[in-house]
């Protein structure tokens, strides 16, 4: 009975770890997402942007005045979308290595678990099975004189 417990405990610590992997990845995709977007609104708001100022421009080209201020506006207004981004896409950095951190913890942790499990199955094994016996008899058989004698030595001291 104790050995389908460890079996059990060592197929659920590979899930646990299994879970943390895709968690790890899902994040990172949402991260990936999140920036992409943002990227996509912002170029095409600065296309926008430079259409209205053409507009503008065409409509009024002797204008200097307006065409001072359309130019520092959308200038200005590029400035901002690319500083925006810019601290959202190091705000996703900084998050992401945090989040690394995170995962390679819990994996750490779980594949402490998982090693353990797997340990203590193949002790139990060893015990209960008639076949390791006689595999274990079947190798110490098949080793050469001088390991035999060297091995008996040892065990005599």
């Amino acid at each position: 009975m104790a050995q389908n417990e460890y079996v059990h405990k060592y197929y659920d610590s590979l899930l646990a770890s299994y879970d943390v992997l895709a968690e790890a990845v899902a994040k990172a995709n949402d991260r990936g997402i999140h920036l992409t977007k943002q990227f996509a609104t912002d170029v095409a708001q600065g296309q926008r942007e430079s259409l209205e100022l053409g507009k503008k421009l065409a409509g009024e080209p002797t204008d200097i005045g307006q065409f001072y201020t359309a130019v520092l506006e959308a200038t200005t207004a590029a400035q901002g979308r690319a500083l925006a981004f810019t601290q959202t896409a190091y705000s996703e950095v900084v998050g992401a290595g945090s989040e690394a951190r995170e995962a390679v913890e819990k994996l750490v942790a779980v594949n402490k678990e998982t090693t353990e499990a797997a340990v203590k199955v193949a002790r139990n094994w060893a015990k209960t099975n008639p076949m390791a016996d006689f595999v274990k008899k079947g190798m110490e058989g098949m080793q050469p004189a001088a390991a035999k004698t060297t091995r008996k030595e040892k065990v005599a001291v």
